[in-house]
């Protein structure tokens, strides 16, 4: 006869496989409609090149606006990325969401703004959508009993936030450590399995499934490019070889603690967007507006900032981009991610963090280049450790920065390196005052929740 608690670990693991299945057969199709409309946005704004097509664009994006606007006022968990929200209904802070009417509306409209051009990820809304589908099952397996509720439920919803980041990204150990450091910040056995159940799930249904292929192409491509530095633990070692270990210790807390002051100064200016939209009175549809009319110039002359910016990170690794234009990009998508981010449009926040981690990444590379401290060799791995920097800086969850980067690389020699830098980034950003943004963002229940006048 099986304990209770044992007993309780089969249920979970079970479900937590079921979690995983219907979580990743959404983000599957979700992510194959964003990669979609990363192919065919740019063609469409290719086109906006006379008047009577640029107003045509702009009675497009008011429709986009107006359909964004009534979405939200429809129902408040659709704004945001939803990690907020999540955080705040697991501390039993905030009531738990109908999770049908959330997967069905939320998907359709996040798709609908990210594909437009909005300067939003996907991430932090397939987590949304993996606890929507956790709680679908909690609803199911437990209605008419509070206590499992209580307890299995909030497994589950747990389960499937990191099902969701598991499957948007491939990484089932990123969304696995995302539970625990993020969402719930302690750890048990019954968490453990029902998120490692459903994160591998998930990531299996993405890949093997339904095929879809990796968010960040090149990367995942050709990992052994990235050169090994980080392979010297041992003082017999080091003293074998020149100083170059030492050098690139330096280098990689140089580049740290430059992310961690830009990360803290980036979550505050994504705070300040929220309320400066809020002080201007700007609701309802003018404030899904304003960035969706921005998009029709940027989209003609800049399009690489806008959308999720994963195909960005692509060609920075394959191409070489003059500094002038990197200085550009870098700009322009801090600019246009806080005039996104600030409306509250459904869309989440670990893609663009990424890829401005990953511009700071080069730009730092192509500076030492030019000072000759390093090769342009190097430049590809200072593009990744940027991504884990500025990760860690903004959310505060060095850790999930670290495993993500390393699965999405596969090079898990970099492991030291991956630490040092992200160590240094969360140490510069708490110097600066810097706070992680969801949980920044879960004590402002209003700004997460109400872009409509009413409010």
């Amino acid at each position: 006869m099986l304990s209770t608690r044992r007993l309780l670990r089969v249920r979970l693991f079970l479900e937590g496989m079921l979690v995983g299945i219907f979580t990743g057969a959404i983000v599957a199709a979700f992510r194959f409609l964003l990669d979609e409309a990363d192919v065919y946005r740019p063609m469409v704004f290719a086109h906006v090149n006379s008047v009577g097509r640029i107003f045509l664009a702009a009675v497009a994006m008011v429709l986009v606006a107006e359909i964004l606007a009534r979405a939200v006022k429809f129902d408040g968990q659709v704004a945001g990325s939803g990690i907020p929200q999540l955080k705040n209904i697991l501390q039993g802070s905030a009531r738990m969401f109908k999770p049908l009417r959330l997967l069905a509306v939320k998907f359709f409209v996040t798709v609908l703004a990210i594909g437009a051009g909005m300067s939003l990820g996907r991430a932090g809304v397939s987590v949304q959508f993996g606890a929507a589908v956790g709680n679908v099952f909690t609803k199911i397996f437990y209605a008419g009993s509070p206590r499992h509720v209580a307890v299995e439920g909030n497994f589950l919803l747990t389960a499937g936030a990191g099902a969701g980041l598991a499957a948007i990204f491939n990484a089932p150990l990123a969304g696995v450590i995302f539970c625990v450091e993020e969402l719930r910040k302690r750890f048990s056995q019954e968490i453990l399995i029902a998120a490692v159940t459903a994160a591998v799930t998930a990531s299996f249904m993405v890949r093997m499934v339904f095929g879809v292929r990796p968010v960040f192409e090149t990367i995942t491509a050709a990992p052994l490019s990235m050169p090994n530095v980080m392979t010297m633990p041992t003082l017999e070692m080091v003293a074998a070889v020149s100083a170059a270990p030492v050098k690139f210790f330096v280098l990689f807390v140089s580049l740290g603690i430059f992310c961690g002051v830009a990360g803290a100064m980036f979550s505050k200016a994504l705070i300040a967007a929220l309320n400066i939209y809020d002080r201007l009175k700007i609701f309802g549809v003018k404030r899904f507006a304003v960035p969706l009319l921005i998009a029709i110039p940027l989209g003609v002359k800049l399009p690489q900032v806008l959308g999720c910016g994963n195909v960005l990170v692509d060609e920075l690794l394959i191409s070489h981009t003059p500094l002038s234009l990197l200085m550009i990009l870098l700009a322009g998508k801090i600019f246009y991610t806080l005039i996104c981010f600030g409306t509250n449009a459904p869309g989440g926040l670990f893609l663009p963090v990424l890829v401005i981690g990953a511009l700071i990444g080069n730009v730092f590379a192509r500076a030492g280049n030019s000072l000759h401290i390093f090769t342009a060799d190097w430049t590809t791995l200072f593009i990744v450790f940027g991504m884990a920097a500025f990760f860690a800086a903004v959310v505060k969850a060095p850790v999930t920065g670290a495993i993500l980067i390393l699965e999405l690389t596969g090079q898990f020699s970099h492991l030291v390196g991956l630490m040092v830098v992200s160590g240094a980034a969360l140490m510069a950003s708490d110097l600066c005052g810097g706070e992680p943004i969801f949980s920044a963002l879960s004590k402002c229940p209003k700004k997460v929740a109400d872009v409509d006048e009413s409010s």
